[in-house]
């Protein structure tokens, strides 16, 4: 008798301790404060872990206990699935109801424009958005060239044309603050030349030197610009920009081959190391530079030299 007595009193036990486990578990699912509707935002930045997410929403008092929440989020699945971007959120959410909007989609997200795009290859970054128009972007941004900063931006989805570009005109007034015409346009030139930063100042340096010296300039980028716009007409989706060029004859005023001095405007938006190594070029005893295939660039004191590394690194 005494054996089945305290054979039930341990299952009683038992089970009060797994039903006091399961409603505290289910507790913690439960949102903070009910009453609680103000917006919190919560941003996810690219890259970013689960647990680091996590961290942020138990800063902001949105979920009851961090570890539950890491368990729920493992247990559905979901750890590996939060987007990037903005959200708003509020105490009075559920753990379930919080795990659903980030991994659903934010409002907004984050748009990276590289260095060295072309007005055209930034709109196509918008392209998608519901209020932006490309067209629009293409015809309000034909003075803008070299001035739409390239940079990591976090956008509302419904974000219309106007607004994309006071964004990245501000960022660029920000960033980079007032900066000549002439030496924009060398920025844009050397951001195209150049993918190594540390040989940006030295190639800004050859470029001033080509220009005092009267010399024409013979970059590639130029011609690859002038096509691409005659070609693409600012508009096509799918161009592809920025191919190597097979004709350094095509007549154009950006043709830096056939004209001497700098194109008329810049050729991309330049990043702020480009920026920065033509406002402090490094000048050198070198006339000539090229880059391989590889993206290093060779350097030259004289034609023939530089003939040898076009044999050596480009005519294989």
């Amino acid at each position: 008798m005494k054996f089945w007595l305290s054979t039930i009193i341990l299952l009683l036990s038992f089970g009060l301790l797994v039903y006091s486990g399961w409603y505290w578990w289910n507790i913690q699912l439960t949102a903070v404060n009910t009453e609680d509707k103000t917006d919190q935002t919560l941003v996810i930045a690219n890259n970013e872990s689960a647990n680091s997410v996590l961290q942020k929403l138990v800063n902001q008092n949105v979920i009851r206990n961090y570890w539950v929440a890491k368990l729920y989020l493992q247990g559905q699945g979901l750890d590996q699935k939060l987007k990037p971007g903005s959200y708003v959120i509020s105490r009075n959410l559920t753990l379930s109801q919080i795990s659903e909007a980030l991994t659903q989609g934010p409002k907004d997200v984050w748009v990276t424009i590289p260095e060295g795009f072309r007005r055209e290859q930034i709109a196509q970054k918008f392209a998608s958005f519901s209020q932006f128009d490309v067209s629009e972007f293409i015809q309000l941004t034909a003075t803008r060239e070299g001035k739409l900063f390239p940079d990591t931006y976090l956008v509302p989805l419904n974000m219309n044309t106007s607004d994309v570009i006071k964004m990245m005109s501000k960022n660029f007034a920000t960033k980079v603050g007032e900066i000549s015409n002439e030496n924009l346009i060398l920025a844009s030139l050397v951001e195209r030349e150049v993918r190594i930063p540390a040989d940006r100042k030295m190639v800004a340096g050859i470029i001033k030197k080509r220009l005092d010296a009267g010399w024409p300039l013979q970059i590639d980028a130029t011609i690859q610009y002038a096509v691409d716009s005659a070609k693409c007409q600012g508009l096509r989706a799918k161009c592809e920009y920025w191919k190597p060029i097979t004709d350094t004859k095509f007549v154009s005023n950006y043709n830096t081959y056939l004209n001497i001095g700098l194109p008329p405007t810049p050729i991309a938006n330049p990043g702020i190391e480009a920026i920065n190594a033509v406002l402090a070029p490094v000048m050198t005893d070198y006339w000539y530079y090229l880059s391989d295939n590889a993206g290093v660039t060779h350097f030259a004191k004289t034609l023939s030299e530089h003939n040898l590394n076009v044999d050596k690194y480009l005519n294989d």
